[in-house]
């Protein structure tokens, strides 16, 4: 079958012929934009677009996007186009100061998750996600937002102020290696243009000084229609929606004589540019040439729309290439990528990048650049590109497939595509049908010869990166283009495709079982056969997610039973074991073996279960399955291989930095581990723990017994159907006839009563870090797990305004509940956020008043504004596999039926103030907290208290 299914996709590509008569031979055409779309123009420049569609249904999304970015903004406007799309949620003429977002939240639409914006170097995107369409007033209040942002924002002296203070803690938050090193290499990147000295976020004196009036004229100057688009695109009127959008929106009056909105222009470098960014928290050293290019104009050919396939495949072989090279082991670089991609506005660049430890950086640019120069005087071969043209028209059909579940804010993520850089949108059937069509014709020349046009003299900037501390040696220019050039002189054999003869997954056909037993599960619409070898298997059929199958298996146990000396190499089950392949094929041939196959599966060990998982579209259930009676019946065990990890793991260990993300990941797991010696440390003694022959007897231990698992199915495939793959399969797992395995539980270690910590920690740029653990055995019950929720959300409204807004002390509190059964029914509340060092204690205190006034305040407002949002969350649920694959395990593992009113509709219907206020006085009464603050060196005081 396998066999036959890739000789069948060979002649496809191969002839196209299988597809009709050819439609696109003219690709001078212009692509054709889905009619779908209600487009138009109005008389002051302004675009609008508009669609109906219907998932999710009952909801819309809007959106507004802003030609304008940072590269716009004068020096003494440094960081202004970012500070502007804050103020977008801080008054507007319609929505007053901070209405817009009450307003907003009390229709259940969540600040920061469904209301959102950016602003980047050339552009500014707002928009208002899962709004529901119920009541057309709320709709048309969107539409209003939309339009205040175009030309209505308050700028009120005050709230300008107020988030100068959040701004700059936004900054503080974000200032990292990563951040440093691109501001060192951002000269030579951009060849001296505007792009190298705006970074967005800007200057913090300008953001600290800035006179209102200058911020002012940012906003007359370029939010103006001529430079603006809104989209609405949801279950709605569209008829209605454009009649309102073109009445509201052709009131604003164009800008007379407007700034020429420039597009930047980078000098060409006929020598190349070079430039170094060293950084203490650096472990290798990478070494990157880009050469950048002008891309061509606005191109809506079919022309284009072919080159984009013919790049697009040269991305992917190339780095296949490198990647089944690093498989093999003894590849010199630890990363490496040769890729074509867009680089800013209207320029592009082609990449060749290698990373190594520093003593073989120079044997990694020479792989890396070897590879690259293989395929430029040998070209890709006909296999590698027919696997990639196969599953490139697999995936087409699957899209085409699903294309009527295509959500909203997709939609509006392509029309941001088509207002500010000039594409179409065609509908799905063209995409479908232009993919059979010209995929086909795309030949190895054409792919092949992408390096040779983009590889070229001028416009090449080298960049090397590495660690700052004294003694590290960098490659020199002239020392990287002397490797380049002993690669060139080389003799180059090329690339041998070596795909694997035998294409068949399973090395024996499987003795099946039989279904001995079946059973209705009518709640749920559902069934439950027994096979003949004692495994369960629960199905049920679903096509809200068409041509989708999902499938998971689980057993209790995990790492819980097995004692300290196992405990490393059971991690090692989970993390080595996924690079040794299946069955007889490493990964490289199972990829090739796979081509055309959306089939794929996998495994875990949690510390109470294992679990198979597996998924495909309908016509490849059976490889799923095979896929999956492999991980019991045929696993790979690849001693080569798992040495090559080890070698890995240890190099990993030695060479370990110190920085001061990893200072406090060690720290807060020291702190949580408290002496658990069933939590381990990364250490030598931990790998020394880890052999080969305990990773093989455990797998084989955790992944053997078909009666001790249980099989769920969900998805998109008839009964007749998959029945009898099911016995054929999952029916020939082996019965070991063992005693059903159950968890074990351990000794607990967890802190009690209340733990403060003050630690001090190296940094480049100073902040303090606050971390709040807080949690608490409780009764389990759905009330309190629900209730636990609310809390955590009407914290994070109450964090939001009450520090970000009103002490402007951080850029965000991040509030997460979490809840837990097993293996005790536990609540827990995480609390964090980046501040001043010297405003931490003082933030702190806050979060602490706020924890306390929860549980004697909890205004109707909060609770109400809450509720709506997880009643919005919670609608459309079923529509998907995942919510029935919940639905099932939950109802096995537990027997609770979560489709029950009782499990949470009706909870969060009836729930009241009084109820949070109670549930919180329980928890935080309870509840046993750790405390850490993380603080610069200089801003602490010595150790840890």
């Amino acid at each position: 079958m396998q066999k036959f299914f890739l000789i069948a996709m060979a002649l496809v590509v191969s002839t196209g012929l299988s597809f009709g008569q050819k439609k696109y031979t003219d690709l001078s055409q212009e692509v054709p934009f889905d009619k779908e779309f209600r487009k138009g123009v109005l008389p002051n420049g302004l675009t609008y677009y508009i669609r109906h569609n219907e998932t999710p249904k009952g909801r819309a999304s809007f959106y507004i996007y802003q030609n304008v970015g940072a590269v716009l903004e004068k020096d003494e406007q440094d960081g202004l186009a970012h500070f502007l799309e804050h103020m977008a949620f801080n008054g507007t003429t319609t929505f007053p100061n901070n209405t817009m977002l009450d307003m907003l939240e009390r229709h259940g639409v969540k600040f920061g998750k469904d209301v959102n914006a950016y602003t980047s170097l050339n552009e500014t995107v707002y928009n208002i996600s899962r709004v529901p369409t119920a009541n057309d007033m709320v709709v048309d209040s969107c539409i209003m937002i939309l339009r205040d942002w175009c030309n209505e924002l308050s700028l009120d002296v005050d709230e300008i102020d107020a988030e100068r203070g959040v701004i700059h803690e936004e900054w503080r938050t974000r200032q990292n290696a990563g951040r440093r090193i691109q501001a060192q290499l951002a000269e030579a990147r951009y060849n001296g243009a505007i792009y190298a000295r705006r970074d967005v976020l800007g200057s913090m004196d300008v953001v600290r000084t800035f006179d209102p009036q200058v911020l002012r004229d940012f906003y007359h100057d370029w939010y103006r229609t001529d430079l603006q688009a809104v989209a609405v695109i949801g279950d709605i009127d569209v008829d209605a929606v454009e009649k309102r959008v073109i009445e509201l929106f052709s009131a604003i009056p164009a800008i007379e004589n407007p700034k020429e909105r420039v597009y930047i222009e980078i000098p060409d470098n006929k020598e190349p540019l070079y430039a170094v960014a060293t950084e203490q928290e650096t472990k290798n050293v990478n070494v990157t040439l880009m050469v950048r290019h002008k891309k061509e104009g606005e191109n809506n050919t079919l022309a284009h729309l072919r080159e984009n396939f013919v790049n697009s495949f040269f991305n992917a072989l190339m780095n296949s290439r490198l990647k089944e090279l690093k498989a093999k082991g003894d590849a010199p670089f630890i990363g490496g990528k040769v890729t074509l991609s867009g680089m800013v506005k209207n320029y592009g660049a082609f990449t060749v990048s290698a990373s190594a430890k520093e003593e073989e950086i120079s044997e990694a640019v020479e792989a890396i650049y070897t590879e690259l120069l293989r395929v430029q005087r040998h070209g890709f071969t006909e296999g590698e590109l027919s696997r990639l043209k196969t599953n490139t028209l697999v995936s087409s059909e699957n899209k085409y497939l699903k294309s009527d579940k295509i959500n909203s804010d997709s939609y509006g993520n392509s029309l941001k595509q088509v207002f500010l850089h000039g594409s179409v949108i065609p509908d799905a059937k063209f995409n479908y049908e232009f993919t059979k069509e010209i995929v086909p014709t795309i030949t190895k020349e054409e792919v092949s010869a992408v390096a040779s046009k983009y590889l070229t003299d001028i416009n090449r900037v080298y960049t090397v990166i590495g660690s700052s501390k004294e003694g590290t040696k960098l490659p020199t220019l002239e020392e990287i283009e002397a490797i380049l050039a002993k690669a060139e002189a080389k003799e180059i054999e090329p690339y041998v495709d070596n795909a694997p003869k035998d294409d068949q997954l399973l090395s024996t056909t499987p003795k099946g079982g039989k279904v001995v037993s079946e059973k209705k599960l009518e709640t749920f619409d559902a069934e439950e056969w027994t096979l003949s070898n004692g495994a369960k298997v629960v199905y049920r059929f679903a096509d809200f997610q068409k041509n989708t199958v999902a499938l998971s298996a689980t057993s209790e146990g995990g790492s819980s039973v097995y004692e300290l000396e196992d405990l490393p190499s059971v991690g090692g089950v989970t993390g080595y074991m996924k690079s040794f392949g299946i069955g007889k094929f490493n990964p490289s041939d199972y990829k090739k073996v796979m081509t055309g196959n959306t089939a794929s599966s996998g495994f875990s060990v949690s510390s109470l279960s294992e679990t198979v998982y597996g998924s495909s579209t309908t016509k490849d259930v059976e490889t799923m399955l095979q896929l999956v009676y492999m991980r019991f019946e045929e696993p790979r065990f690849d001693k080569e291989k798992f040495d090559q990890q080890m070698e890995k793991s240890y190099e990993a260990l030695e060479t370990k930095i110190e920085t001061e993300k990893s200072i406090k990941q060690d720290t807060l797991r020291a702190i949580f581990r408290n002496g658990n010696p069933r939590v381990y440390e990364f250490s030598k003694e931990y790998l020394d723990a880890i052999t080969f022959e305990k990773l093989e007897r455990i797998y084989r231990e955790r992944f053997s017994d078909a009666s001790d698992f249980t099989f769920f199915i969900v998805g998109d495939v008839k009964k007749e159907v998959l029945k009898p793959l099911v016995e054929k399969y999952i029916g020939a797992i082996k019965d070991l006839d063992k005693e059903k395995e159950a968890w074990v539980k351990r000794d607990e270690y967890e802190l009690k009563g209340k733990n403060e910590y003050r630690i001090e920690v190296p940094m480049a740029s100073p902040k303090a870090s606050v971390m709040l653990k807080l949690t608490a055995d409780t009764k389990y019950s759905r009330e309190n797990i629900i209730y636990h929720a609310i809390i955590g959300s009407i914290l994070d409204l109450r964090f939001t305004e009450n520090i970000r807004e009103k002490e402007s002390g951080t850029y965000g509190v991040s509030v997460k509940p979490t809840s837990s059964r097993l293996p005790e029914s536990k609540n827990v509340l995480k609390i964090g956020f980046d501040c001043d060092p010297e405003k931490a204690d003082y933030l702190k205190s806050l979060v602490y008043k706020e924890l306390k006034e929860i549980q004697k305040n909890v205004s109707e407002a909060d609770l109400e504004k809450v509720v709506l949002n997880m009643k919005k969350n919670g609608e459309n649920r079923q529509e998907s596999n995942a919510y029935w694959m919940k639905a099932l395990s939950k109802y096995y593992d537990t027997q609770e039926n979560i489709l029950e009113p009782a499990y949470y509709d009706e909870v969060i219907e009836n729930v009241t103030t009084k109820d949070i206020e109670k549930a919180a006085k329980r928890f935080f009464k309870k509840a046993n907290v750790i405390d850490i603050v993380f603080v610069p060196e200089e801003a602490g005081e010595e150790g840890v208290q």
